[in-house]
């Protein structure tokens, strides 16, 4: 049988550090998570390097997820045009 964990905690603690945050609680701790967090969301959207505004930031994150998605669309296309 196949014991691998397949990323629960990853979920379980941005969801901790998140509702850390949102009972106004914003010590040391939780505003050091929150930014690493965005942190680690910055680097995985190309071009967001510049993005210091968290509105823009998460304007980039929304356009990237539309370009992506008007990709998949796009290969799905080709791919059912091409029986592939």
């Amino acid at each position: 049988m196949n014991n691998r964990r397949r990323g629960g905690g990853r979920k379980k603690r941005a969801k901790l550090c998140l509702a850390k945050n949102a009972n106004g609680g914003g010590n040391k701790t939780t505003s050091s998570c929150l930014e690493k967090k965005l942190g680690e969301l910055q680097r995985s959207i190309p071009g967001s390097s510049g993005m210091e505004d968290m509105h823009t930031l998460f304007k980039g994150i929304e356009n990237y997820i539309l370009a992506l998605e008007a990709k998949v669309t796009v290969l799905r296309c080709l791919s059912n045009f091409y029986g592939v």
